[in-house]
Protein backbone atom coordinates (compact mmCIF):
# COMPACT_ATOMS: atom_id res chain seq x y z
CA UNK A 1 0.00 0.00 0.00
CA UNK A 2 1.66 3.29 -0.76
CA UNK A 3 2.37 5.38 2.24
CA UNK A 4 0.11 8.81 2.47
CA UNK A 5 2.56 10.52 4.08
CA UNK A 6 5.77 12.53 2.68
CA UNK A 7 8.28 14.47 4.21
CA UNK A 8 10.51 17.10 1.68
CA UNK A 9 13.88 18.18 3.30
CA UNK A 10 15.24 21.67 1.57
CA UNK A 11 19.01 21.69 0.84
CA UNK A 12 21.33 23.13 -0.91
CA UNK A 13 24.45 21.37 -2.77
CA UNK A 14 27.26 21.66 -0.02
CA UNK A 15 29.66 24.39 -2.05
CA UNK A 16 31.80 26.78 -0.34
CA UNK A 17 30.47 30.23 -0.12
CA UNK A 18 27.06 29.18 -1.07
CA UNK A 19 25.92 27.83 2.35
CA UNK A 20 25.96 28.06 6.06
CA UNK A 21 27.47 31.88 5.03
CA UNK A 22 26.46 32.85 8.37
CA UNK A 23 29.29 30.79 9.77
CA UNK A 24 32.23 32.40 7.61
CA UNK A 25 34.49 33.68 10.00
CA UNK A 26 34.10 31.02 12.44
CA UNK A 27 34.58 28.22 10.08
CA UNK A 28 36.22 28.93 6.29
CA UNK A 29 33.51 28.50 3.60
CA UNK A 30 35.45 25.43 2.74
CA UNK A 31 34.51 24.17 6.60
CA UNK A 32 31.79 25.53 6.30
CA UNK A 33 30.07 23.90 3.04
CA UNK A 34 31.27 20.06 4.95
CA UNK A 35 29.79 21.15 7.63
CA UNK A 36 26.55 21.55 5.92
CA UNK A 37 27.28 18.36 4.06
CA UNK A 38 27.70 16.47 7.44
CA UNK A 39 24.06 18.03 8.73
CA UNK A 40 22.72 16.92 5.82
CA UNK A 41 24.10 13.21 5.44
CA UNK A 42 22.82 13.03 9.42
CA UNK A 43 19.38 14.14 9.39
CA UNK A 44 19.27 11.81 5.74
CA UNK A 45 20.65 8.52 7.27
CA UNK A 46 18.26 8.82 10.56
CA UNK A 47 15.14 9.93 8.56
CA UNK A 48 15.10 7.34 6.36
CA UNK A 49 13.49 4.13 6.99
CA UNK A 50 10.71 6.48 8.80
CA UNK A 51 7.21 5.85 7.89
CA UNK A 52 6.43 8.33 5.34
CA UNK A 53 8.33 8.77 2.20
CA UNK A 54 11.64 11.02 1.90
CA UNK A 55 12.18 13.25 -0.90
CA UNK A 56 14.82 15.42 -0.99
CA UNK A 57 13.97 19.16 -2.32
CA UNK A 58 17.25 20.58 -4.03
CA UNK A 59 17.88 24.32 -4.67
CA UNK A 60 20.14 24.15 -8.00
CA UNK A 61 20.63 27.17 -10.23
CA UNK A 62 19.61 26.39 -13.75
CA UNK A 63 20.84 23.17 -15.42
CA UNK A 64 22.85 22.45 -12.01
CA UNK A 65 22.39 18.73 -11.89
CA UNK A 66 21.29 17.17 -8.34
CA UNK A 67 23.78 16.22 -6.25
CA UNK A 68 24.74 12.70 -5.29
CA UNK A 69 22.38 11.10 -2.86
CA UNK A 70 24.26 12.15 0.85
CA UNK A 71 24.03 8.60 2.16
CA UNK A 72 24.44 5.23 0.57
CA UNK A 73 20.88 4.22 -1.69
CA UNK A 74 18.99 6.18 -3.91
CA UNK A 75 16.45 8.97 -2.39
CA UNK A 76 13.74 10.79 -4.29
CA UNK A 77 14.68 14.39 -5.33
CA UNK A 78 13.66 17.01 -7.05
CA UNK A 79 13.85 20.41 -8.22
CA UNK A 80 12.76 23.93 -5.57
CA UNK A 81 10.43 25.70 -8.28
CA UNK A 82 10.14 29.41 -7.38
CA UNK A 83 11.43 32.69 -6.48
CA UNK A 84 10.97 32.89 -3.38
CA UNK A 85 11.65 30.43 -0.13
CA UNK A 86 7.69 30.64 0.33
CA UNK A 87 6.93 29.82 -3.62
CA UNK A 88 9.52 26.89 -3.14
CA UNK A 89 7.79 25.48 -0.12
CA UNK A 90 4.04 26.02 -1.40
CA UNK A 91 5.35 24.52 -4.70
CA UNK A 92 7.13 21.05 -3.73
CA UNK A 93 4.14 20.50 -0.97
CA UNK A 94 1.49 21.15 -3.42
CA UNK A 95 3.11 18.65 -5.83
CA UNK A 96 3.46 16.09 -2.65
CA UNK A 97 -0.10 16.78 -1.63
CA UNK A 98 -1.16 15.53 -5.10
CA UNK A 99 0.19 12.03 -4.01
CA UNK A 100 -0.07 12.02 -0.37
CA UNK A 101 -2.95 12.57 2.83
CA UNK A 102 -0.27 14.08 4.33
CA UNK A 103 3.16 16.17 3.83
CA UNK A 104 5.83 18.17 5.38
CA UNK A 105 8.77 19.67 5.14
CA UNK A 106 11.80 20.56 7.36
CA UNK A 107 15.01 22.33 6.43
CA UNK A 108 18.57 20.54 6.83
CA UNK A 109 20.02 23.12 8.99
CA UNK A 110 18.67 21.39 12.28
CA UNK A 111 20.94 18.45 11.93
CA UNK A 112 19.83 16.61 15.41
CA UNK A 113 15.81 16.36 14.21
CA UNK A 114 14.97 13.16 15.50
CA UNK A 115 12.51 11.07 13.81
CA UNK A 116 10.35 11.04 16.60
CA UNK A 117 9.21 14.76 16.52
CA UNK A 118 8.61 14.46 12.44
CA UNK A 119 6.56 11.12 13.82
CA UNK A 120 4.31 13.70 16.33
CA UNK A 121 3.94 16.12 13.43
CA UNK A 122 2.05 13.67 11.38
CA UNK A 123 0.16 12.21 14.42
CA UNK A 124 -1.11 15.71 15.48
CA UNK A 125 -2.95 16.16 11.64
CA UNK A 126 -4.86 13.00 12.56
CA UNK A 127 -3.15 11.14 10.17
CA UNK A 128 -4.67 7.66 11.30
CA UNK A 129 -7.59 8.30 11.88
CA UNK A 130 -9.91 11.48 11.02
CA UNK A 131 -10.32 12.97 14.35
CA UNK A 132 -12.00 16.65 15.48
CA UNK A 133 -9.23 17.27 17.58
CA UNK A 134 -6.81 17.09 14.46
CA UNK A 135 -4.64 19.89 13.01
CA UNK A 136 -4.74 21.17 9.79
CA UNK A 137 -1.34 22.72 9.81
CA UNK A 138 1.73 21.60 12.19
CA UNK A 139 4.45 24.13 12.67
CA UNK A 140 7.65 23.26 14.85
CA UNK A 141 9.06 27.08 16.35
CA UNK A 142 12.65 27.54 15.86
CA UNK A 143 14.30 29.74 18.54
CA UNK A 144 15.04 32.14 16.21
CA UNK A 145 11.35 33.31 15.36
CA UNK A 146 10.89 31.06 12.10
CA UNK A 147 9.94 27.10 12.23
CA UNK A 148 12.15 23.97 11.24
CA UNK A 149 9.06 22.31 10.34
CA UNK A 150 5.92 22.65 8.67
CA UNK A 151 2.87 19.53 8.24
CA UNK A 152 0.01 19.75 6.41
CA UNK A 153 -3.03 18.23 5.41
CA UNK A 154 -3.19 17.93 1.69
CA UNK A 155 -6.35 19.53 1.78
CA UNK A 156 -5.05 22.63 3.47
CA UNK A 157 -1.76 23.46 1.13
CA UNK A 158 -2.64 26.81 0.46
CA UNK A 159 -0.59 29.08 -1.44
CA UNK A 160 -1.69 32.21 1.16
CA UNK A 161 0.38 30.22 4.00
CA UNK A 162 3.24 31.30 2.20
CA UNK A 163 2.44 34.79 0.28
CA UNK A 164 4.23 38.00 1.94
CA UNK A 165 5.73 36.09 4.79
CA UNK A 166 8.87 38.10 5.74
CA UNK A 167 11.11 35.17 5.41
CA UNK A 168 14.66 34.88 7.46
CA UNK A 169 13.69 37.15 9.71
CA UNK A 170 11.94 37.00 13.58
CA UNK A 171 8.84 37.18 11.72
CA UNK A 172 8.63 34.60 9.85
CA UNK A 173 6.05 32.03 12.71
CA UNK A 174 3.90 34.92 13.82
CA UNK A 175 3.24 35.75 10.38
CA UNK A 176 3.02 32.11 9.28
CA UNK A 177 0.16 31.82 12.10
CA UNK A 178 -2.00 34.96 11.02
CA UNK A 179 -1.97 33.52 7.79
CA UNK A 180 -3.38 30.12 8.98
CA UNK A 181 -6.46 32.18 11.59
CA UNK A 182 -6.88 34.20 8.46
CA UNK A 183 -7.31 31.06 5.94
CA UNK A 184 -9.49 29.41 8.91
CA UNK A 185 -6.65 26.57 9.60
CA UNK A 186 -6.52 24.91 12.81
CA UNK A 187 -2.64 24.74 14.12
CA UNK A 188 -0.82 22.50 15.86
CA UNK A 189 2.81 23.73 17.55
CA UNK A 190 5.38 21.14 17.94
CA UNK A 191 8.22 21.95 20.65
CA UNK A 192 10.53 24.76 19.79
CA UNK A 193 14.02 23.94 18.48
CA UNK A 194 16.66 25.46 17.44
CA UNK A 195 18.64 25.70 13.78
CA UNK A 196 22.07 25.67 13.30
CA UNK A 197 22.76 29.04 11.37
CA UNK A 198 25.29 31.04 13.52
CA UNK A 199 28.60 30.81 15.15
CA UNK A 200 26.72 30.94 18.55
CA UNK A 201 24.05 28.34 17.27
CA UNK A 202 26.96 26.22 16.52
CA UNK A 203 28.97 26.97 19.68
CA UNK A 204 26.11 25.57 21.73
CA UNK A 205 25.51 22.38 19.29
CA UNK A 206 29.73 21.59 19.74
CA UNK A 207 29.00 21.79 23.91
CA UNK A 208 26.05 19.28 23.36
CA UNK A 209 27.97 16.98 20.98
CA UNK A 210 30.63 17.16 23.36
CA UNK A 211 29.00 14.55 25.69
CA UNK A 212 26.63 12.93 23.41
CA UNK A 213 26.67 12.63 19.59
CA UNK A 214 23.10 12.87 19.56
CA UNK A 215 23.03 10.49 16.84
CA UNK A 216 24.94 13.15 14.31
CA UNK A 217 27.86 10.78 13.78
CA UNK A 218 29.30 13.02 11.05
CA UNK A 219 28.78 16.44 12.30
CA UNK A 220 30.47 15.28 15.91
CA UNK A 221 33.40 13.39 13.71
CA UNK A 222 34.07 17.10 11.70
CA UNK A 223 33.97 19.48 14.95
CA UNK A 224 36.18 16.47 16.47
CA UNK A 225 38.72 16.91 13.97
CA UNK A 226 38.89 20.22 13.44
CA UNK A 227 39.06 20.78 17.73
CA UNK A 228 35.83 22.41 17.77
CA UNK A 229 33.97 19.64 19.64
CA UNK A 230 34.22 21.69 23.24
CA UNK A 231 33.53 25.21 21.70
CA UNK A 232 33.47 27.52 18.44
CA UNK A 233 34.95 31.08 18.36
CA UNK A 234 32.24 33.48 19.01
Amino acid sequence: MPCDRCLLVFTKPASPGRVKTRLIGALTAAEAAELHAAFLADLVARLRGGDFTLRLAWDLVPGEPPPAAPVDGPIACERQVGIDLGERLFHALAGAARDHRFVAAVGSDHPDLQRSTVDSAFAALGDRAESDGAADVVLGPAADGGYYLIALRAAAVDERLFQGVPWSTANVLAATLDRCRAVGLRVALLPEGSDVDTPEDLRRLAERLAGDDLDCPRTRAFLAAWERLAAVPR
